[in-house]
């Protein structure tokens, strides 16, 4: 599904009119230059509720049910109908608080999964969204944001942009810095271009490094087993680390490239894992474990304030 509505969902999870919403506003003026229309949902003025690991939903799922959230009166599923479900474009905008996104993203993020299940379809990938992140802090206190807030973005949208704007150590305090002022309202159109291009002729229009994943552009790398081969820990796909004159370069795996983490390819096949190990569950170890768990029940001081 194509989007055929020029409208953008802004998702603001900072501080109200707080620099984190300051640079989503100027991304959607950007977009409205364009004739881009746009609404922004403000996390922080809305009930969230995080998500209590019950895996109602999953279960459900390998039921072969409606994989619903346990979890009913917040807003959190509307939230997650508005930015992966409804036919728009998407700019997510969060804050650093402690070297990575802010918890009302995180609890977000924990909580896609009824809506992912329930829509299988946005694993296609064909609306487009942006990243703003923001930080009081150097790029050394800020390294988990973009990787963070991409394990969301990318679970439904292809990221054409993406920025992380430091040194905002105070409320407002981005309002006097132009340059960042201006590549947010650049971001705005960007994306605004984006959802006007067919989408196998969009490209990623953000800075990168010669480190950089293909897929999620961040170059936060893991060595899962020995060097030189490096993994994008959001994406899933693997490569070969080289230096060439002085500098870094990964050859990356063509094919996980295709097929990276958050795909139609990605998830089903994640799906199945767990439906199997789910199955497996019920079949043959929940007696065993409703034995075992007993002995925990029992055990342990649990205190409170």
């Amino acid at each position: 599904m194509r989007t055929n509505k020029r409208k953008i969902i802004g998702l603001s999870c900072g501080r109200k009119n707080g620099n984190s919403e300051i640079l989503l506003k100027e991304a959607c003026m950007g977009a409205e230059e364009l004739g881009v229309e746009s609404e922004i949902i403000r996390a922080m003025d809305l009930r969230i509720k995080p998500c209590k690991g019950c895996e109602a939903c999953t279960i459900a799922f390998a039921a072969g049910k409606e994989p619903r959230c346990a979890q009913t009166d917040d807003d959190v599923p509307w939230i997650l109908e508005k930015t992966c479900v409804e036919d728009c474009g998407l700019i997510v905008s969060v804050p650093t608080y402690h070297l990575r996104a802010n918890g009302y993203f995180e609890i977000l993020c924990e909580r896609l999964l009824p809506t992912l299940l329930s829509n299988l379809w946005i694993n296609k990938k064909t609306r487009v969204g942006g990243i703003i992140c923001v930080g009081g802090g150097e790029l050394d206190w800020t390294p988990l944001t973009r990787t963070t807030v991409n394990i969301f973005v990318q679970e439904s949208r292809l990221v054409v942009d993406q920025i992380q704007v430091n040194g905002a150590t105070a409320p407002g305090s981005v309002l006097v810095n132009e340059k960042a002022l201006e590549r947010a309202r650049e971001l705005g159109r960007n994306v605004a271009r984006a959802m006007m291009m067919p989408i196998e002729e969009v490209k990623f229009m953000g800075d990168e490094t010669a480190a950089s994943c293909p897929v999620c552009h961040c170059n936060v790398l893991q060595v899962p087993d020995d060097s030189p081969h490096v993994v994008c820990p959001v994406c899933d796909v693997h490569g070969v680390i080289s230096v060439e004159g002085g500098r870094i370069k990964v050859k990356w795996n063509e094919e996980d490239v295709k097929h990276p983490r958050f795909s139609e390819y990605g998830v089903s096949k994640h799906m199945e894992e767990v439906g199997m190990k789910q199955g497996k569950f019920f079949g043959e170890d929940q007696a065993k474990a409703k034995e075992l768990i007993k002995k925990y029940i029992s055990y342990g001081k649990i205190i409170k304030p």
